[in-house]
């Protein structure tokens, strides 16, 4: 494929956007301003550490660096060079959902080309644009498992959560940006670091009351639960109201039930659940008909059932359940109805509505 010589402007302008990276260490956002007519300026706009690229130019300058790096792509030797660096950036602010170019610049790091602090500020800036892109955090989690290899460090696995909870709160349902979170509360967990699953606990419960439509982060949560009833060194450190839920959800007779001999940290398990089903509860009664709510309660009844799975957790379950969907049938007859099926099908619960 020949490249383009319709646009010579094209190198100037990629050559402009890697001086900008390159000078500027506090760069923090790129995005494409609307502009369909070229205004005979430069069309890269770089105000206050941000960088913008007019949308007129993006097809022309795209094309341009797309047939360059495919070029040097099917050279059988590889080659590093300013050039490949400064056009694969351009390539990736645009367009970072091409796993080739981000192949192109691991392989500029092994060589000692790119150095992979830089390439964490730089794909961080790419975020800003695409924050969805599962290859930037696919890219991310590369550096620091190949590269770096630092994640004992609790400053870098709060930087890390950062920027997928930023990702996060620019693009609804971003289960990508929520998965990079998870992989390096995971990755805390190997290093015996207990305490930042439950500031993660605490963190996303606020996020979660914020945007109750947003599943994705629910589903993060329903992570961390299973890593929370998994092993009680991460219960030590969590802040919640698990005792009065156990209180709240069993009465005086059923509660000596619950226990049984050698099983103390069950009733802790199951008291983190069930707050988190009283929660929910909170969110179902205020903001009604939202179908990623009964999603997620759908998910801590099943867990707490298979936690415990005794009838005493069944009885209190269903008539816990009844009691709500009684409550929430006039307005929410469709997600109530739905809720009732599932519990008859997948725990073999019956629930009797009036």
């Amino acid at each position: 494929m020949d490249v383009d010589n319709n646009f010579p402007a094209a190198k100037r302008i990629i050559t402009e956007i890697q001086n900008i990276i390159n000078k500027d260490p506090k760069l923090k956002e790129f995005d494409l301003i609307i502009q369909p007519e070229n205004q005979n300026k430069s069309p890269v706009i770089y105000r206050d550490h941000c960088l913008g690229l007019e949308s007129w130019c993006v097809r022309h300058v795209y094309k341009y660096v797309y047939q360059r790096l495919i070029t040097i792509r099917k050279q059988l030797k590889r080659q590093a060079s300013n050039e490949t660096i400064t056009l694969l950036t351009s390539a990736l602010l645009v367009n970072p959902e091409v796993t080739t170019f981000w192949n192109m610049r691991r392989e500029l790091i092994i060589d000692g080309c790119l150095k992979p602090n830089d390439e964490l500020k730089f794909s961080a800036i790419v975020l800003t644009f695409k924050p969805k892109c599962a290859e930037i955090f696919n890219y991310r989690r590369w550096i620091f498992s190949s590269i770096s290899k630092s994640l004992s460090s609790t400053d870098i696995v709060l930087n890390e959560l950062s920027v997928g909870l930023t990702a996060a709160s620019r693009y609804p349902s971003n289960y990508n940006a929520w998965n990079h979170c998870f992989w390096f509360v995971q990755k805390s967990l190997e290093n015996e670091n207990f305490s930042l699953i439950a500031q993660q606990w605490e963190m996303s419960k606020v996020w979660c009351r914020e945007h109750v439509s947003d599943h994705s982060c629910m589903q993060y949560r329903q992570r961390l639960l299973k890593c929370l009833v998994a092993d009680k060194r991460c219960l030590q450190h969590l802040e919640c109201c698990a005792s009065k839920s156990l209180l709240k959800f069993f009465n005086s007779d059923e509660r000596p039930k619950l226990m049984r001999p050698s099983e103390d940290y069950f009733s802790e398990t199951i008291g983190v659940t069930l707050d988190e089903l009283y929660f929910n509860e909170d969110l179902i009664v205020t903001y009604q008909s939202h179908e990623s709510l009964w999603n997620h309660r759908r998910f801590l009844c099943y867990l707490l059932v298979n936690i415990y799975n005794t009838d005493c957790i069944k009885e209190v379950l269903m008539n816990n359940e009844k009691r709500i969907c009684t409550n929430l049938l006039k307005g929410n007859e469709l997600y109530v109805k739905k809720h009732v099926l599932w519990f008859q099908t997948a725990l073999c619960i019956p629930i009797k509505l009036p």
